[in-house]
């Protein structure tokens, strides 16, 4: 996947997660904390694709299934 690709499939988990509550306080809590992970992953990944010139993202990993 491409950082693009990685990006949007976080967006896309954060905002299936962007309304739900959960029955419990845990799950609530642990619901809010899956949102927060995602939106961090989201500007971290978006920091480091934005990075000054010399400082690009690592070609896309070559994965072998």
């Amino acid at each position: 996947m491409s950082d693009v690709e990685v990006h949007e499939r976080l967006h896309e988990a954060f905002l299936m997660l962007a309304k739900e509550v959960g029955a419990t306080e845990f799950g609530n809590n642990t619901l809010k904390a899956a949102r927060l992970s995602l939106f961090t992953f989201q500007m971290t990944l978006l920091m480091k694709t934005e990075a000054p010139t010399g400082q690009t993202p690592s070609e896309p990993s070559q994965r072998s299934e």
